[in-house]
């Protein structure tokens, strides 16, 4: 049986050739539509992604032609297609967690009038995977897929606190890189939570992504403690503020993740 090889470490500076580089800048194009599905242009693509015209326009054809994309004529802009569904549909299907979650966080987003979400983390983000809301917490419009930052956020300060010392460093080392100048102010607040969270078993956001809401977020581990989901309650500051949230919410969403990690024990 032959070795697998092992990929070059970031600090070589050396490029693993065995990444396709086509496919991947396809998938990052997919990746620049946000939760509303805004159509953009290739201009608008190239700028985020920092690529040229000339190779967003042949990405963005391919995917049209396969069906991931759809191109309004009149103005020139893209949007992501139905065939997008496809690739997440079968992972999705398959995770019994969110049958498990459910129950749960439904009985708690009616409870708090508000959004509950279960998430995991993917890179330097959380993508959520299920999504239990109320009328009142229409207002902030984030449903299943969507990515939200791991550093400002109730959920990903959650699972940040979670992880093992080491881990964690290495992780807010990463994060560090996106936030150029603004990382110290960034820094304070997310290592602020972190303790909290390592006091009192959930963490807060407190307007620190969206300026208008707040959330706290609360791991889902296995028995050894290691983070493997999260779920989090949040909404408009108006109706989810702080205090009813350390107060009330947050410690009844504390009790969702364990009720969620025991049953869901040999899953995780």
């Amino acid at each position: 049986m032959v070795k697998r090889k092992e990929a070059p470490t970031a600090e070589s500076g050396l490029k693993d050739y065995r990444i396709n580089s086509g496919l991947s800048r396809g998938l990052a194009v997919l990746k620049v539509f946000g939760p509303d599905n805004r159509p953009i242009s290739n201009a608008e693509i190239a700028s985020r992604l920092s690529l040229s015209k000339a190779t967003v326009s042949r990405l963005t054809f391919t995917l049209l032609e396969l069906g991931y994309l759809v191109h309004d004529e009149a103005s020139g802009r893209y949007a992501l297609g139905p065939a997008v569904l496809t690739l997440g549909y079968d992972v999705l299907a398959q995770m019994e967690i969110r049958d498990i979650a459910r129950p749960y966080m439904q009985e708690l987003a009616e409870y708090a009038d508000a959004s509950v979400y279960l998430g995991c983390a993917n890179g330097n983000e959380v993508i959520y995977v299920d999504a239990c809301r109320t009328p009142a917490s229409m207002a902030i419009r984030l449903g299943v897929g969507s990515r939200i930052p791991m550093a400002s956020t109730g959920m990903g300060r959650a699972i940040l606190a979670a992880l093992p010392a080491a881990e964690r460093e290495a992780k807010l080392a990463e994060i560090a890189k996106e936030y150029g100048d603004d990382w110290s102010r960034v820094e304070a607040s997310t290592r602020e939570a972190i303790k909290f969270a390592h006091e009192h078993g959930y963490a807060l956001s407190d307007g620190d992504w969206i300026a208008e809401a707040n959330s706290a977020g609360a791991a889902v581990c296995r028995e050894d403690g290691y983070p493997v989901y999260a779920v989090n309650v949040g909404g408009l500051r108006s109706i989810v503020t702080t205090e009813r949230l350390k107060t009330d919410l947050a410690p009844r969403l504390l009790k969702v993740s364990q009720q969620i990690a025991k049953v869901a024990r040999g899953m995780l």
